[in-house]
């Protein structure tokens, strides 16, 4: 992959996160707080996404993301490790939300969320670097 199709598809994984970070906006809004989790989880998703790919980092899965964003990002201290546990924690809320019928999400937890994205993702991209 060349730079300028690396930067693109950067580019594409940061336009995707902030539309997905608008979506949860909605959501909450409408009192869907399940769905704002999992909105919430995907925007933070593919802002890793686009720090793996200026990285030349692969995880095929969910699971993988979190073990390689732990490995180059909390490990060397580019990211602090709460900062790092958020990302975890957000992943074991949005299997919660999708799948445990069970489980009810708070509205309040789930703007505590939104806080959270922004200290932890919504840096200026050069705090990744």
């Amino acid at each position: 992959m060349t730079p300028e199709e690396r930067k693109i598809l950067v580019d594409m994984q940061i336009e995707r996160a902030h539309r997905f970070l608008n979506q949860a906006d909605e959501m909450m809004d409408m009192d869907y707080s399940d769905m704002a989790v999992n909105r919430f989880y995907y925007a933070c998703f593919h802002i890793v996404q686009a720090l793996f790919i200026q990285r030349e980092i692969v995880a095929h899965t969910h699971s993988g993301m979190l073990t390689q964003f732990s490995l180059h990002f909390v490990k060397t201290e580019k990211v602090s490790l709460e900062d790092g546990s958020f990302l975890a924690r957000l992943f074991q809320l949005r299997q919660k939300a999708d799948y445990n019928c069970a489980y009810d999400i708070s509205t309040e937890e789930a703007r505590s969320l939104k806080g959270t994205y922004t200290q932890v993702y919504g840096k200026d991209r050069e705090a990744y670097k």
